[in-house]
């Protein structure tokens, strides 16, 4: 009798790294459940094979529904910051237990959960603080072979500074302008997490690093994305912590958040959050801050 074709589901599947997980399998022939708070986002994916399935990720009985049956789940917590959530640490346990419950009640016995740098710390790093929890429940349940990806600073995040970009020329941030930084793309995260899936090849709890094609300073970031606009004028300002926290709360971001991401930049200028592991060609990813500032930022910016 012929076996089955394994079936894997993927959380936060309308979101960048769970939309990438969920192509990367499916054009490698595997059957995905794609998993979202709204299945209307998720038409795309259904229109290329997957098995849509509406969930909220803070409903353990509904995720245990749709985890039954699965060779492996991509669990994801989505980093929705949103402004005027007053406890965004308090939403993260909320979603890791729900997760986690659906996990050890479903009868999966492989989890990719999607987790950040500088997560082996249990204070100090703003919201990565509640992906060390998440980690912790994970690796807590019995029986299951956990694999945490530990991704890099997404590159996707100088996408935020299209406008300021565009009207000045300029990129603030809070990091030291020369700090290394592990670039990596959602896509490549994504991809990474469904090959992973897909082969198993690690049994009880490990952790792996994505750490991208190569470190990239601010500073650097900004001089490619000077050269690829083609402006010799561009450049890339630090501001201060206390700062960029005041710009985020007149920008309508709660204190919670606000407060979450002003750590997060002391943590990298304090190199708090680091890199451990070594890189090799399994910690690192494909996509190039070239690449992704050609393929990615220049046709925003252009469009701005």
């Amino acid at each position: 009798m012929k076996r089955e074709t394994p079936m894997f589901v993927i959380t936060g599947a309308g979101g960048r790294t769970g939309r990438a997980a969920t192509v990367h399998l499916l054009a490698a022939g595997h059957r995905v459940r794609a998993v979202g708070r709204s299945a209307q986002r998720l038409t795309d994916l259904a229109a290329r094979g997957a098995e849509v399935w509406e969930a909220d990720p803070t409903d353990p009985a509904a995720l245990t529904d749709a985890f039954r049956g699965a060779e492996g789940v991509y669990a994801v917590i989505q980093p929705n910051y949103l402004p005027d959530h007053p406890d965004f640490g308090a939403f993260q346990d909320q979603v890791a237990a729900s997760l986690t419950k659906a996990v050890a009640e479903s009868g999966v016995t492989r989890v990719v959960g999607l987790s950040s740098w500088g997560a082996r710390h249990p204070k100090g790093t703003g919201p990565v603080m509640g992906l060390h929890r998440f980690e912790q429940r994970l690796s807590a349940v019995p029986d299951i072979d956990t694999l945490l990806l530990r991704a890099g600073y997404f590159m996707e995040n100088l996408l935020d500074h299209i406008d300021t970009a565009k009207a000045h020329h300029r990129i603030t941030a809070p990091f030291d302008p020369d700090l290394p930084l592990p670039f990596v793309t959602t896509g490549d995260i994504g991809a990474r997490a469904a090959e992973e899936l897909a082969t198993g090849a690690w049994h009880g709890t490990e952790v792996l690093e994505l750490q991208g094609e190569r470190d990239v300073s601010m500073r650097e970031a900004v001089g490619v994305i000077a050269n690829a606009v083609r402006a010799e004028d561009f450049a890339y300002e630090q501001t201060s912590v206390a700062d960029f926290h005041a710009e985020l709360r007149r920008k309508g971001v709660s204190v919670s958040v606000a407060d979450m991401m002003a750590e997060v930049g002391e943590a990298l200028n304090s190199r708090h959050t680091k890199m451990e592991q070594p890189r090799t060609a399994r910690t690192s990813t494909p996509t190039s801050i070239e690449r992704f500032i050609e393929d990615e930022f220049v046709p925003r910016y252009r469009a701005a």
